[in-house]
């Protein structure tokens, strides 16, 4: 991709991430830096899955099944490969199999826009799209297991657990599906406010709840049998003279570690939070929308600036942050050995030593990166935002 057309996709992509705005800063982002390669990662093989998202939102990501990597693209397409070489094992068209199940839903040619998941639990694959649908789909054969419509839009991934499939609309309402026949089995709504930003923290589901975040500044446990809420906390408090300042959606899916829940707002805080009765145990002030990473003892960021930071999770202490890559709308970040990588949308993967946050590696994969990268072994998967789908090794 040309340097114009990276720059132009960088702007694109900055303005998607709020869903109602009148007026965009200019977009400012750091120029690559020297750095002492100590690492040399290469593809190892690749492929495609469709048409990839085009410009529209989606943190749409492959997913590790056995031997196989599922992936699919925004209009339909899902299909599984070798994760060995990267050959097609089978292809489906989503939009074919449910007009075949439903009777004509799909009949004018409709695009899936599938933009929630992928999620994988015990050989199945689930997704969610932003016309309502939730899917269930066997591993083995690419074949329909369930499909269910919820009543708003599906940004996040879905969540697997307690004998349900839960997901979270637009409208911040969270729905539990039978993860055997996708019946409903209950509602819980939340408040949105009039400007959020465009997506929605993916649900986590552990000891019998559903820890979700919300647009509202909070971080909050449904009870996974019943839909009745449990306990919630505050991230975020609104602030500021616009609705853009006040926006304090909590986009980030929450992580849980030894009896402990660490999530983060935009514009708001780091928090880590008791998870048995919601009490907050220290606070960090951060500002993110992304996606955090435990790992090695450690937990790692990327704030809404793109600095990357690692965290000590006893204390919220700042143990080390990279700033290199500001602007450059990264990813969130992921272990990957040694190594923290993140992804950018000017076409880079950046490999940091996961110690001290020096850039140790980086790899030109050609397009832009916009959801993080999938570890399994040693081998890193990766979605562009054309489709391509990518090895890597070191």
């Amino acid at each position: 991709m040309s340097k114009f057309f990276k720059q132009l996709a960088l702007a694109t992509s900055a303005i998607m991430l709020v869903s109602a705005c009148s007026t965009t800063d200019e977009i400012t982002y750091k120029e690559l830096q020297e750095f002492s390669a100590e690492v040399t990662p290469e593809v190892v093989w690749e492929t495609s899955v469709g048409n990839g998202v085009s410009g529209y939102y989606s943190h749409l990501n492959p997913v590790v099944v056995g031997d196989y990597l599922v992936a699919a693209d925004r209009v339909g397409v899902i299909a599984a490969y070798q994760r060995s070489n990267g050959k097609q094992v089978w292809r489906k068209e989503l939009r074919n199999e449910l007009n075949f199940e439903t009777g004509g839903w799909w009949s004018q040619g409709e695009p899936m826009r599938i933009a929630g998941g992928l999620t994988v639990d015990r050989g199945v694959v689930y997704l969610g799209s932003e016309n309502g649908d939730v899917v269930a789909i066997n591993a083995a054969d690419g074949s329909v297991k369930w499909h269910s419509q919820v009543r708003s839009e599906i940004l996040a991934d879905p969540a697997v657990g307690s004998g349900v499939v839960v997901v979270k609309g637009s409208t911040g309402e969270l729905t539990a599906l039978d993860l055997e026949t996708g019946a409903e089995k209950w509602r819980y709504g939340t408040e949105t406010p009039a400007l959020t930003l465009r997506g929605t923290a993916a649900p986590v589901i552990a000891q019998g709840g559903v820890f979700i975040g919300t647009a509202t500044g909070k971080v909050m446990v449904i009870i996974a049998d019943n839909g009745q809420p449990a306990w919630e906390a505050r991230l975020a408090v609104p602030s500021g003279s616009t609705e853009l300042q006040r926006m304090v959606d909590v986009d980030s899916k929450p992580v849980l570690f030894g009896g402990v829940l660490y999530n983060v707002a935009y514009n708001g805080s780091l928090v880590a939070v008791d998870v048995r009765n919601g009490n907050i145990i220290w606070k960090r002030e951060y500002s993110s929308f992304q996606n955090l990473t435990y790992a090695e003892g450690r937990l790692f960021l990327t704030d809404a600036s793109d600095t990357v930071s690692a965290l000590n999770p006893q204390g919220g202490i700042e143990m080390w942050s990279n700033t290199d890559y500001n602007g450059r709308l990264l990813t969130a970040p992921v272990q990957f050995g040694d190594y923290i990588v993140v992804g950018d949308s000017m076409g880079y993967l950046h490999f940091l030593n996961i110690l001290d946050g020096r850039t140790v590696g980086r790899l030109d994969v050609g397009e832009e990166v916009y959801t993080a990268p999938v570890v399994e072994g040693d081998t890193l998967y990766l979605q562009t935002r054309d489709g391509s789908l990518l090895a890597v090794r070191i």
